[in-house]
């Protein structure tokens, strides 16, 4: 078994290819090195739904250029932390290049490829997609807890200037909301925007009633 394929669990690959010999060919390379792979015929309109059912780590397409199109179509399935997509084309051409760019394969190897090359590059395109998405779930985070710190000082700013509360008061304020409340300090800030926002709604709403001229 090649050092590549030593893990707890097989790395599961789908291998999506227009040539039968040419599944054969990869499946047997790839299960030899320890991976649990399944061949589906690119040509299948349902190969793509198996797909996303066998939910691979890896997948690898094995296209002429023909038919690279079909590229477009895995870049949605990798999508939201889906597999990592390997390319394999017969030829290098501004075709294929621009297949592998448009369907954001980490890796695009050219025919022939050494077994080493074809392990080497699957497990690599496994190990990134996993960087990639915990990079991405990272940054969701911050994102997230940035856009709740917004929240929370929009809020304590509205308590200020409604209630005449010092910046330290408005915030113990919140803590105690959402304390009795048994709310997260965020969905508290919140509520007091709403509210905010329905009080100005509100406010304008009689202001243009009184300034109407009588009997309009």
């Amino acid at each position: 078994m090649s050092r590549f394929g030593q893990a707890r669990e097989p790395i599961r690959v789908a291998v999506l290819t227009d040539s039968p010999a040419a599944a054969r060919h990869l499946t047997r390379v790839l299960r030899d090195s320890g991976y649990s792979v399944r061949p589906f015929p690119l040509t299948n309109a349902s190969a793509y739904d198996r797909v996303r059912e066998l939910r691979p780590a890896v997948v690898l397409l094995r296209a002429e250029s023909a038919d690279l199109p079909a590229a477009s179509t895995l870049a949605r399935i990798a999508a939201h932390g889906g597999p990592a997509l390997v390319l394999l084309t017969p030829q290098a051409c501004p075709r294929s290049l621009g297949a592998a760019r448009e369907s954001g394969a980490l890796v695009h190897l050219v025919e022939p490829v050494t077994p080493e090359a074809l392990v080497a590059a699957v497990w690599l395109s496994a190990a990134r997609a996993r960087d990639l998405w915990d990079l991405k779930s990272e940054l969701i985070e911050l994102r997230e807890s940035f856009e709740s710190r917004k929240a929370v000082e929009r809020a304590k700013a509205i308590l200020m200037r409604r209630l005449e509360l010092t910046e330290e008061q408005a915030h113990r304020r919140l803590q105690q909301e959402s304390r009795s409340r048994n709310r997260k300090l965020v969905e508290t800030a919140w509520h007091v925007i709403r509210a905010e926002g329905g009080l100005r709604r509100s406010g304008a709403a009689e202001a243009a009633e009184t300034e109407a001229p009588v009997g309009a």
